[in-house]
């Protein structure tokens, strides 16, 4: 990256929020890491809230039964649940193996789906 150039990109995400990070080097060569996040209005917060599922993931590692939760904001707003139930699920996949693979050994394909369901109708036990 040169002086100057800015790189941009989603760091987190819920139904009320986008969080962004942006990475430059300034002219002295020093590198800066910026976060910023950013509301979304009310409208569009409350249809992203209604197209947010609670996903639950499992794995075995040695024996043991290793679980995941993610909360995923379904990437096509308009989708039907059945559709949307199939995102989330891909998502959240991708966002575990992502984050917990060195950790705990979690791939997509060996993540197995215990629950899907909308963040409004959620209740913790």
């Amino acid at each position: 990256m040169r002086p100057g150039e800015a790189r941009v990109r989603v760091v987190a995400e819920d139904w009320r929020s986008i969080t962004y990070e942006a990475e430059f080097v300034q002219s002295n060569g020093e590198r800066v890491v910026r976060r910023y996040q950013c509301a979304l209005p009310k409208v569009i917060a409350l249809r992203r809230l209604r197209a947010t599922y609670i996903v639950g993931l499992w794995h075995e590692v040695n024996g043991a039964s290793c679980n995941h939760v993610r909360q995923v904001v379904s990437p096509v707003l308009t989708s039907g649940d059945e559709a949307a139930r199939g995102d989330v699920v891909l998502v959240a996949r991708a966002l575990v193996e992502t984050e917990r693979r060195t950790v705990c050994g979690a791939t997509a394909d060996s993540l197995r789906v215990y629950a899907v369901e909308r963040a409004v109708d959620w209740q913790a036990l």
